[in-house]
Formats: C-alpha cells, sequence, structure tokens
C-alpha cells in the first residue's frame, strides 16, 4: 500500500534514470560516475583531473542520485565503518555508501546540498572513505 501522506519515502522510486555520465580520476583513481543531476556531475567533473584509463586500471563506479524528496538541514557529519562498507551522512538527507571492495559508491544528495559545497565538503569525506584501509574483523 502505497499512500502519498505517509511521512515514509517509496524507496523504489529512487531507481531513476542517471543520463548525466562522465569518466575521470580522483589522483590515481579512475571513476565513472552517472547522476540524474547535471549540475552536480558538471561540479565533480571540473574538480577533478581527465584521465586515460589503462587496461589494468579498476575503475570506480560513482553513482549519485539528487534526491529531491530528502530532508533538508543540518550540517552534521557522521561516518560508519565496518570492513569494506563504509557510509558517510551528511545532514539530514545525503547519504552515500561506499564499498571498497566492489569499487564502488552508492549515494543521495540532499536537495539543499549545492553542488559546490558537495565537491568541497563531501567528495574529500567519501574519497577518504573510499581509501580507508579494511578493519580486520574479529575472529
Amino acid at each position: 500500500m502505497n499512500n502519498a501522506n505517509t511521512p515514509v519515502p517509496d524507496l523504489l522510486r529512487r531507481f531513476i534514470a542517471t543520463p548525466h555520465v562522465s569518466t575521470f580520476c580522483i589522483g590515481d583513481t579512475p571513476v565513472r560516475l552517472e547522476t540524474n543531476d547535471p549540475v552536480l556531475a558538471g561540479a565533480i567533473h571540473n574538480s577533478t583531473a581527465l584521465c586515460e584509463t589503462e587496461n589494468g586500471s579498476a575503475t570506480s563506479h560513482w553513482k549519485l542520485i539528487r534526491d529531491e524528496q530528502a530532508p533538508c538541514g543540518g550540517t552534521e557529519i557522521t561516518v560508519l565503518s565496518a570492513g569494506p562498507l563504509g557510509i558517510l551522512l551528511f545532514g539530514f538527507g545525503t547519504v552515500i555508501a561506499a564499498d571498497r571492495e566492489r569499487r564502488e559508491i552508492l549515494g543521495f544528495v540532499a536537495a539543499d546540498l549545492s553542488a559546490e559545497r558537495c565537491v568541497t565538503m563531501v567528495l574529500p569525506l567519501v574519497l577518504e572513505l573510499f581509501r580507508a584501509p579494511q578493519e580486520t574483523l574479529p575472529q
């Protein structure tokens, strides 16, 4: 049952097209970015370097969805990490998950987080989370 008046989001609506695709390098990491937000794609692309991926280089796949329905506000940053997975929470509505084993990032970016702020504040934290060494799990 899906009632538009309930505060619970319909998670299936988040599987939307990400037509803005670009490939670039952040440091020595080749990245393929897919997003539904052309402004965010442009800001990230302009803040990174173009690169040619070598045959042996593993490309990291990033999907960032601009979620107009996500809660807005807040500037608190929370980082959670366990094994190969890490999650960055920024404010009330931006959630970015990094899978270091699969070299993938999936994120939902709140409408109130500008592309410039995403590049200057969030992207460095995502890179740190993405490159963090995996913790050894207790036996």
